[in-house]
Parts: C-alpha cells; sequence; structure tokens
C-alpha cells in the first residue's frame, strides 16, 4: 500500500527488534501492518494510487531525498 506520511512515525515488524523510521512528507510504498499502524496513529494516510512517474523522479532529483 502506498503511504504519504504527515508526521514522522518509527514503526517496528512484529516480533523483530528493528525499526523503520519514516519521515513526514515521505510517500513510500509499505507493507499492509505498516500502513494500517501509521494510519491508526494518524501519522500518514493512504494513497489512492501510486506517485506518477514524474511525480517519483521529482523526489529523486531533491537534495533531501540524496544520500
Amino acid at each position: 500500500m502506498w503511504i504519504v506520511f504527515s508526521s514522522d512515525f518509527d514503526w517496528a515488524p512484529t516480533g523483530k527488534t528493528w525499526l523503520i523510521a519514516y519521515k513526514a512528507g515521505m510517500r513510500v510504498n509499505v507493507t499492509a501492518e505498516a500502513g494500517a499502524a501509521a494510519i491508526a496513529a494518524g501519522a500518514g494516510q493512504e494513497l489512492a494510487t501510486a506517485p506518477s512517474r514524474a511525480e517519483a523522479e521529482r523526489l529523486a532529483a531533491d537534495p533531501y531525498w540524496t544520500a
């Protein structure tokens, strides 16, 4: 499921000792478990469709997202 995060959200898979830190503004494809947890916490909402290729390329060119 595609989620857009409205606030920072840390998610740890059930039974795991590690976590994934999602940042506000991220539009990412996540597992159903992570998506449901983010929605329940009010940290994100599901996107009806995946981001367009143009949107993905715009995000990839943004220096915030580069390593």
